[in-house]
């Protein structure tokens, strides 16, 4: 959970660099959708983590997505895409959006650039990806129940 916050955090702090608006990484746009054992996943996180290093600026595509399991990268703003080049793709599909995010249904199996074994290429112009279709057992997680009594006052 600690890593996709930093993630967030470090795309808050490229998106608020207002000195130069792309600089030598321009987004182009690019979508795709993922498939979960053939069925869209709604509501999942796609992280892109470039191959290589850019220097000093952490530049991490990601999207959320929707009904039909389609997504849309934003690097820099609201669906603008992601830079050109080789990435590793990260699938985090949590069981609910609350304060935090549920466990992931997948089992963290596409959880780390590391072994996910998903990859993506962004060309410059238009991208739309092949669909990435996870194969995995979906673990099915309930929310926590909520007004479980904690901090309501008893009348005596």
């Amino acid at each position: 959970m600690r890593r996709l916050w930093s993630l967030c955090f470090c795309l808050c702090l490229v998106a608020c660099d207002s000195n130069k608006k792309y600089g030598e990484h321009p987004p182009y746009p690019t979508s795709g959708q993922v498939l979960v054992n053939g069925q869209p996943a709604k509501e999942a996180m796609v992280v892109f983590h470039h191959v290589d290093k850019w220097g000093d600026k952490s530049i991490v595509p990601q999207a959320w997505t929707n009904e039909d399991g389609r997504f849309v990268l934003a690097t820099y703003g609201t669906a603008d895409g992601a830079p050109e080049g080789d990435y590793r793709v990260v699938v985090i599909w949590p069981a609910y959006r609350r304060k935090s995010l549920g466990p992931d249904k997948l089992g963290e199996k596409f959880s780390k650039p590391e072994t996910s074994g998903l990859t993506a290429h962004v060309n410059k112009g238009k991208n739309e990806l092949p669909p990435f279709d996870l194969k995995a057992t979906v673990i099915d997680v309930k929310p926590p129940a909520t007004g479980s009594g904690k901090g309501k006052r008893r009348n005596r």
